[in-house]
């Protein structure tokens, strides 16, 4: 953790040094989540006897939660940076390095665009965009801008396309205290990871040595617990988000369909939709959010992103400093065809189904920093694992995840 914070910091410092030299239309903002985890149960591998391979005690699907104390899972730190060329034409990027990641020393591009502004309310922007999927996707790396630690997963975990390279139209408009903005945009999705499914892993191979001279190497299926991820592209993106409110809530909707392939699987161009509904409300103390989805993928890329629905709803109220808070959610099959028990061969998963409790605080520590402390209460639904790495122990129907994250924006 320390090494991806250290050369965060010194990208910040030469920046701040531009600023020093008189760099003028340059704006330079940063945010900073440091966090920590701990889950009381670890799930078993598989379908074997629920054994936990000493000092693993993996919990989180993408292995960065585990039964004991972690920093990975929602540690991170960012800069974005814009500049205005002209009073119509002006830049925006983002810099993020987060622990979770392999290299978690690097900062990389998040998203830079370049947005022409045609008229008072209509601009377009190019480049590689954030994709506003849910209402939080504008600023999900912003821990500070939100109540939760991490938003609700049944939800957020649901699209793994993040970004694309591409184009929208931003087009904003005001209906007497109502604002509304319209977005359809275009474009691919290249390069990004997707977290393998612990039902598929077995079909990503793994290279091992033949103990048997001369050394010859097997090439073998990897083994429940495996964390492997795959490369996927999604192309002729397309779709549009409608959001619209007051100071005081807002509501959003938005719908999306692309083409997606997955070469480690065979997967080419397999059509996959997905769609959104959500608002969130500050009013009088009183802070509400709920969020709601669906997933369709065409048979083969659904063997590993089955269909399914999710939603969530948060509510809390603001106690001076304080803003206690609690969630309800759940994941859900959504009429995903049966796979007959065996994907590879029908082309079809399995939905993952849970449900959690989650009971949260949030402390403002004075402006820009806060810190925060939830428990979450997670129950695998329907004989699935829900969205742990495995099987729950025999006896165990639920396990407990504790975290607690500062905040900064600066």
């Amino acid at each position: 953790m320390k090494k991806w914070l250290v050369s965060a910091l010194g990208v910040l410092s030469i920046l701040s040094a531009g600023q020093v030299f008189g760099v003028e239309g340059v704006r330079v903002n940063g945010f900073l989540t440091a966090g920590a985890t701990y889950a009381d149960t670890a799930p078993c591998l598989g379908n074997t006897p629920c054994t936990v391979a000493p000092g693993r005690g993996l919990v989180s699907q993408d292995g960065n939660i585990a039964n004991k104390v972690g920093f990975t899972n929602d540690s991170r730190f960012g800069l974005q940076i814009s500049a205005k060329i002209n009073s119509k034409v002006d830049l925006t990027g983002q810099l993020l390095s987060r622990a979770r990641d392999n290299n978690d020393y690097a900062m990389k591009a998040n998203w830079a665009f370049v947005t022409y502004h045609l008229t008072d309310p209509l601009a377009i922007r190019a480049g590689k965009l954030k994709l506003t999927t849910f209402l939080i996707s504008d600023y999900i790396e912003v821990g500070y801008a939100y109540p939760w630690i991490r938003p609700p997963q049944e939800v957020y975990y649901s699209n793994p396309i993040s970004t694309m390279n591409g184009v929208d139209m931003l087009y904003r408009f005001n209906l007497g205290r109502f604002s509304l903005l319209l977005q359809p945009y275009y474009g691919a999705s290249s390069g990004g990871q997707a977290l393998v499914p612990q039902e598929v892993v077995g079909g990503v191979p793994q290279i091992q040595p033949n103990p048997a001279p001369p050394p010859y190497y097997n090439v073998v299926p990897s083994p429940a617990g495996t964390i492997a991820y795959t490369s996927f592209t999604a192309d002729s993106m397309y779709g549009i988000n409608v959001s619209g409110g007051t100071n005081a809530f807002t509501l959003r909707a938005g719908y999306l369909k692309t083409l997606v392939s997955a070469p480690a699987f065979n997967v080419t161009n397999k059509t996959a939709t997905f769609s959104s509904v959500g608002g969130s409300m500050d009013w009088m103390n009183v802070v509400l959010y709920a969020e709601y989805f669906q997933r369709r993928i065409e048979q083969g890329a659904n063997a590993a992103f089955p269909d399914q629905k999710g939603w969530y709803t948060t509510l809390g109220y603001r106690i001076g400093k304080f803003l206690p808070n609690v969630t309800f959610a759940k994941l859900e099959d959504n009429n995903n065809p049966p796979n007959g028990g065996n994907p590879f061969t029908t082309g079809y998963g399995t939905p993952l189904e849970q449900s959690s409790v989650t009971g949260g605080i949030r402390y403002e520590l004075g402006t820009g920093a806060d810190i925060k402390f939830e428990a979450e209460d997670v129950k695998p639904l329907n004989g699935t694992r829900g969205l742990l790495i495995g099987p729950l122990p025999a006896g165990k129907s639920h396990v407990m995840i504790y975290s607690v994250a500062l905040d900064l924006v600066f």
